[in-house]
């Protein structure tokens, strides 16, 4: 088995903020319960053992540890209510004496912002060959549209090889975490595969069908509560320059203005090196 294979390298990631559709704490439910469901199915062997951690505050008081997420996941809901300031779950195959365990997914979730106003929502999923697999990346979009359907969140994506909590334009761009995020719905705060766009940004490009006349996107998905999901290309695997560009160029309105410089310890910026605020979306054919 290659080091492709042997890696969690896709990373499905959202943000909520106080504008949130439901109350946080149930949304973080919502996100590990549907995560442990959709993502990391029972039926494969790596996935079948798991473990789970929630940290109360930032400083470190009252932790709840879990050995089984599916089987005691009662006390995991009854932790993660209350939106906690850190969560995480993993899933790996049995070991024996439980040493030297590595996860094949995780699940997570952080209090972040100043006083904690965001909450960054991730999971990471070994794809390997799959990223060209046209039906195992769209139940990727059909898990981050269930789990968002009712959040309006202030951001989300899916992307490929894309580890870090801020984004590759945020890194460029030299925006500080903070600003971001206080700024996330009125300046889109990056752009991927597939990116998740808030209502009042989705209102400014035009809504869905504006969005789809561009022809950048494979598909627009509204959200109920607020927001779209703009998935560039059917599979992870097919989501190229051009079409990295072409989304670029769709989104330009709403990202935020600067000349990109380069970004020391990530070297595989998944963006275009323009100003925004030089440029106009294009339309489609």
């Amino acid at each position: 088995m290659d080091d492709e294979a042997l890696c969690t390298d896709v990373t499905l990631r959202a943000t909520l903020d106080d504008r949130a559709a439901a109350p946080r704490g149930d949304l973080l439910v919502h996100w590990f319960r549907t995560a442990t469901d959709l993502l990391f199915a029972t039926g494969e062997r790596e996935l079948s053992e798991s473990w789970a951690l929630v940290t109360e505050s930032i400083d470190g008081d009252r932790k709840v540890r879990v050995r089984d997420v599916r089987a005691h996941w009662t006390e995991l809901a009854d932790a993660l209510r209350p939106s906690p300031f850190y969560a995480a779950a993993g899933f790996h195959e049995p070991s024996p004496g439980g040493v030297g365990v590595d996860d094949h997914g995780r699940i997570g979730g952080t209090r972040t912002g100043r006083g904690g106003s965001h909450t960054e929502l991730s999971a990471q999923v070994r794809g390997a060959e799959r990223i060209a697999d046209a039906a195992w990346c769209a139940h990727l979009v059909d898990f981050l549209a269930t789990v968002l359907d009712g959040a309006d969140p202030a951001f989300a994506r899916i992307g490929h090889l894309d580890f870090q909590e801020a984004t590759d334009l945020e890194a460029v761009l030299k925006r500080p975490h903070r600003r971001s995020l206080h700024e996330s719905r009125t300046l889109l705060r990056g752009y991927s595969w597939v990116t998740g766009v808030p209502a009042e940004l989705a209102a400014r490009l035009g809504g869905p069908t504006a969005l789809e006349a561009t022809g950048a996107f494979h598909a627009v998905r509204e959200l109920r509560a607020g927001g779209l999901l703009l998935q560039s290309t059917e599979t992870l695997a097919d989501y190229d320059r051009p079409h990295l560009e072409a989304v670029f160029h769709a989104l330009a309105p709403v990202l935020p203005p600067g000349t990109p410089d380069e970004a020391p310890g990530r070297p595989t910026l998944r963006l275009t090196f323009e100003d925004a605020s030089r440029v106009r979306p294009r339309t489609g054919s």
